[in-house]
C-alpha cells in the first residue's frame, strides 16, 4: 500500500471515528424513562447565561449525556446515576439552571417543579459523605412516637428512645400508629412525597427502638493515649 493509498484509509477511518462520536452523542434519551432508572434527569437549551459553559460541562460529566433537536433548537440531556460525583455535578447543574427557560428536572418517571427542595436533598446527601459515619449524619434520636396522640416524635423526653433514619425527613413526618402500612413504609412514602427517597443514604428500615445503654454521655475514645 503506497503512501497515498494509506493517507486515504486513515482519513476514512478518521471520518469513520468523527461520525460515531457524534452518534453516540447526538442521541435521543427519553427523560421520563431514564428517570425510572437513575438518580435524575436534568434537560436544558442553550442559554445566554454566563452558566451556560459550566452548566454544559456538568451535563457531559453526568453517567449519560445526549443531545436532542427540538423546535430546531438543541437540547441537552444529563442522566445521573447515584454515585458521590454524579450528585455532586447534578445538584451544581439544578443551581446553576435554575430559573433557565426550557430547562427540566425528572424523577421517577415525572417532572419536578420543586427544585429548591430536590437541591437540598443532594446537598445534606454530599454533608454526609464527608463524614466518617454516614449515620452519624443522617440518623436523628426521637422520644417515643407511640406514646403521644399526635404522633410527634418529641413528647416524652424521659421515654423510651426510637432511631429515625433520615434526619433531614424527620421534622415533616408524623407517625400514625393505626395506620395499616408499617412504620418503616410509612416513612419510605414520607420520603417519596418529599423527594428524600432520592438519597443513597435513605434506608426506612433503619428505624427501630433504641436498645441498651445510651452513648449520649460516654467520652470519646483518645486514640493517641496508652491503654493500660
Amino acid at each position: 500500500m503506497d503512501r497515498t493509498e494509506r493517507a486515504r484509509v486513515l482519513g476514512g477511518a478518521l471520518k469513520q471515528k468523527k461520525n460515531l462520536s457524534l452518534r453516540q452523542t447526538n442521541f435521543i434519551i427519553d427523560p421520563f424513562q431514564a428517570s425510572l432508572g437513575c438518580l435524575l434527569v436534568v434537560s436544558f437549551p442553550k442559554s445566554n447565561s454566563k452558566y451556560y459553559a459550566f452548566a454544559l460541562s456538568m451535563a457531559e460529566g453526568a453517567e449519560r449525556y445526549g443531545v436532542a433537536t427540538i423546535g430546531g433548537k438543541p437540547m441537552h440531556v444529563a442522566v445521573f446515576g447515584m454515585t458521590q460525583a454524579d450528585v455532586g455535578r447534578a445538584s451544581a447543574l439544578i443551581g446553576y439552571t435554575r430559573g433557565w427557560k426550557g430547562a427540566f428536572i425528572f424523577v421517577g418517571g415525572k417532572i419536578v417543579h420543586d427544585s429548591y427542595r430536590l437541591e437540598e436533598v443532594l446537598k445534606c446527601y454530599l454533608q454526609s459523605c464527608q463524614c466518617r459515619d454516614t449515620k452519624a449524619h443522617c440518623h436523628f434520636v426521637i422520644d417515643d412516637p407511640f406514646e403521644s396522640e399526635s404522633g410527634s416524635q418529641f413528647f416524652n423526653p424521659g421515654g423510651d428512645k426510637y432511631i429515625f433514619p433520615c434526619k433531614h425527613l424527620v421534622t415533616w413526618f408524623r407517625f400514625q400508629n393505626n395506620h395499616p402500612s408499617s412504620i418503616e413504609d410509612q416513612i419510605q412514602a414520607a420520603g417519596v412525597e418529599f423527594g428524600c427517597n432520592l438519597c443513597p443514604n435513605f434506608a426506612p428500615n433503619d428505624f427501630r427502638k433504641v436498645e441498651g445503654e445510651s452513648t449520649r454521655h460516654r467520652p470519646a475514645r483518645n486514640v493517641g493515649s496508652n491503654q493500660g
